[in-house]
């Protein structure tokens, strides 16, 4: 399967890029990324009470705004400038990792606010273009996520704490997350029918305009709005799973392991193609992401935005239903942005077991009120995501046999929204 090549818009002065030199700037900006990843694991470490190599009061005040606007807002917003394939689109994410290092440095706090505002702006616009390419309702879904990651930045720098931020820094997560999924899933077996895809979308949209509307509410009345919230996310995981593309591929493949390796074989092949162990291995994460969406919706019921039911409350979403579907998403979302061939190993599940058995002793001991529990699951997170990078380089350099059907790079949720051909041999 060749690539998607990109197709410059009419009365385009602007040339798309070509495939060597946007490889070199993914590289470049996966970087920064990168390191205001481990600069908050470095915070985790300060907020656990463990030895860490750096520390100070902005890492630990700064940990939650440094993982979810500084890491992930920045890979999510060069996931928008790759499908774009403009050298402008490229400043999104720039601006939000380097404005997140600049938040740990000792210049002003104002210095790194300002550049991450910029970033957050930045990345509403690429949504933008890309709305006007084509009219997809999931582009404007990422657009109300990228609203409320503005807002919650624009309100940080107005000095709100962290904690009444936590519903803004959820949509804005949340539902990129879920219009993602909309968009994989329509390359996946359906499970639905034509009119109930016309209903699982439209759910989506609405529920998300629902989530969104709530942001606001939920910093001046906390108390009253935050378990309404947590209804929600309960609302769209359940939709969400109900039609995500995922569940076929497991449904297939759950069938034909009881008929036997050859119905296996036949139920691949009789599925339009082979499900490969990285789709297993997905499909699995999926549903696991979905189930601690769930747990942060019960948990919202009696909300906390402090101690330790607050930290069960914050790792449920962020490591449970976020960091799982990016483990997820590895082996597809990298290639993509490489532009290189990823050979699926078994790695990628120790990441998985190691993160989730260690968010289940954090949970449990944070809900019983056990610091000892709390850290020793805290470090086994830590552990999972620094092994999730050391388990991608070994895919991406090791060599080992062809898996035929695992391209280099998973393009197919990206070109439903930019404007791609997508040419097959």
């Amino acid at each position: 399967m060749s690539q998607p090549v990109a197709v410059p818009e009419q009365g385009s002065a602007d040339p798309p890029l070509k495939p060597a030199s946007q490889t070199r700037r993914v590289i470049v900006l996966l970087v920064p990324c990168g390191v205001a990843m481990l600069m908050g694991l470095d915070a985790a470490l300060v907020l656990l009470g463990v030895p860490a190599p750096l520390s100070g009061e902005r890492f630990s005040s700064a940990h939650g705004i440094i993982m979810t606007i500084g890491f992930l807002e920045a890979l999510v917003s060069l996931e928008s400038a790759v499908s774009l394939r403009r050298l402008w689109a490229y400043c999104a994410p720039a601006a939000l990792a380097v404005g997140a290092l600049l938040v740990l440095t000792p210049l002003p706090l104002q210095a790194g606010q300002l550049l991450m505002l910029v970033g957050c702006a930045l990345l509403i616009v690429n949504y933008s273009v890309l709305w006007t390419r084509k009219h997809e309702p999931m582009v404007a879904v990422q657009v109300g996520g990228a609203l409320a990651a503005l807002g919650a930045v624009l309100l940080w720098t107005g000095g709100v704490s962290i904690p009444d931020l936590f519903a803004w820094l959820v949509t804005f997560l949340v539902l990129t997350i879920a219009a993602e999924r909309v968009v994989i899933s329509r390359f996946s077996p359906s499970v639905l029918t034509p009119a109930g895809a016309r209903r699982y979308q439209r759910g989506i949209v609405v529920i998300s305009a629902l989530i969104v509307f709530a942001c606001p509410l939920t910093t001046i009345w906390s108390g009253r709005v935050l378990p309404v919230f947590g209804l929600a996310l309960i609302a769209l995981t359940v939709v969400a799973a109900w039609g995500d593309g995922a569940r076929s591929d497991l449904r297939v493949r759950a069938r034909a392991t009881v008929a036997g390796s050859d119905a296996a074989s036949d139920a691949d092949t009789a599925s339009g193609s082979a499900i490969t162990p990285s789709q297993r291995f997905t499909g699995v994460m999926v549903f696991i992401s979905y189930m601690w969406l769930i747990v942060t919706g019960l948990l919202l019921v009696h909300p906390t935005l402090s101690g330790l039911h607050y930290d069960a409350l914050l790792h449920a979403v962020f490591l449970g239903f976020v960091m799982t579907m990016v483990v997820a998403h590895v082996p597809t979302y990298l290639p993509f942005l490489l532009e290189i061939r990823f050979r699926f190993n078994p790695g990628f599940w120790g990441v998985a077991v190691l993160l989730n058995v260690g968010l289940v002793v954090r949970i449990v001991a944070d809900l019983a009120g056990s610091e000892t529990g709390r850290t020793l699951g805290g470090l086994a997170n830590i552990a999972a995501l620094l092994s999730l990078v050391a388990v991608a380089v070994w895919a991406a350099v090791v060599k080992g046999p062809e898996d035929p059907q695992a391209p280099a790079g998973d393009t197919r949720a990206i070109s439903d929204t930019s404007p791609t051909k997508d040419s097959r041999a």
